[in-house]
This record gives structure tokens, sequence and C-alpha cells, in this order.
């Protein structure tokens, strides 16, 4: 036997419906409707060579992936339209002495988290920011110059972000994989 659920469903016996009744709760747990890509082989050869030398030019990679230079010239105009890549400079920062850097964990009042982050997504210093689950509310990598600027970082922006409760900075000793650094700003960074 079935009966008629709310959204007219028909349900086993004993199954109830349940539906969200506060709607900013239904807002925020809503799963994204963007629909997920997909790569052809070419497609992943394509980015793959890119990755490896962005400067090659379409005759270059249609040789390398024996496809013609219309063919890459399309199928990459695709890839960068769809948003799928990025063709741009990726910045080395120590290369520039900015060879202190770390990962930190923020735990923050929870009504404060939006204020606190804006503030922290501002600041060159912070190269990756994220909320997240666990001990800490804010995950952030951070690079600077050396430990002076780190302090200084410390007492004048950290310090000072409001509903802060605790801190713990994990200093990376050495860096193996680091692909989040094509992202940061060469401007900024290197203002005084």
């Amino acid at each position: 036997m079935c009966n008629i659920g709310r959204a007219g469903l028909m349900l086993p016996e004993g199954l109830k419906l349940n539906v969200f009744q506060d709607h900013e709760i239904g807002r925020k747990m809503r799963i994204s409707k963007k629909k997920s890509l997909s790569l052809d082989d070419l497609d992943r050869k394509i980015i793959k060579e890119l990755q490896t030398n962005a400067r090659q030019s379409y005759l270059e990679l249609g040789k390398k992936l024996h496809a013609s230079e219309g063919t890459i010239r399309y199928r990459l105009r695709l890839i960068l339209k769809r948003g799928i890549i990025q063709l741009k400079a990726a910045l080395d920062p120590s290369v520039l002495g900015f060879d202190f850097s770390c990962v930190m964990g923020i735990e923050i009042d929870i009504a404060k988290l939006p204020e606190a982050a804006s503030i922290l997504e501002k600041n060159p210093h912070v190269t990756f920011l994220s909320r997240c689950t666990g001990s800490f509310d804010i995950i952030a990598i951070l690079i600077f110059r050396n430990t002076q600027d780190f302090d200084q970082f410390m007492d004048e922006t950290i310090s000072k972000l409001p509903g802060l409760k605790r801190t713990q900075t994990f200093v990376n000793m050495r860096v193996f994989k680091a692909s989040w650094m094509s992202d940061m700003n060469v401007d900024q960074l290197l203002e005084p």
C-alpha cells in the first residue's frame, strides 16, 4: 500500500516526506546546479601540454598531439571559454625573497566569520583562504619575507580579527607542491 506524499510522490506505507520548513536552511544546504563539464582525450592532452609549457603555439601543439592547428585552436578556445583552465603567469615568491610560508588554522566566532574572512582575503600575504570543518573555522596559507613580517602581520591583522578565539600556525619547512601560488598578485605582494 502506498501513500501520496506532500509533493504528490508515491511513498511506501509509513514513510514520511520531510521538507525544509526554514527557507534559509534550505538555501544554505542546496547543492550547486552547475553542470559538470567533461573532457575528452584530446582536451586532456592539450591541457597537459600547456601545463608543461603554456607558450607553445597551436602548430606545435597540433604536431605533438597529431591534430590540426585549427582543431587545437578551436578546442583551446572552448576549454578557456568554459573556464576549465586559465592561461596566466605563475609567480614564484621565493625568488622575490618571500622565504617564510605557513599554514594557519583560525578558530573564530561563527557570527563574525564573514567579516574576518573579508579582511583576510584582501591581504596580499594570504594566498589561500578556506572555510573548513574540524578544529578550525578558517584555514589560510600565508607568505612573508621573514619572521619579522609574519610577527607584524600577527600584531596588525590577526590579533584584530573580529571574533578571534585562537590560531595555530604550521611553518612550512620545505614546500613540495604549491599550485596555489599561481594566483598571487605580484604588485600587491611587493608593496612596502
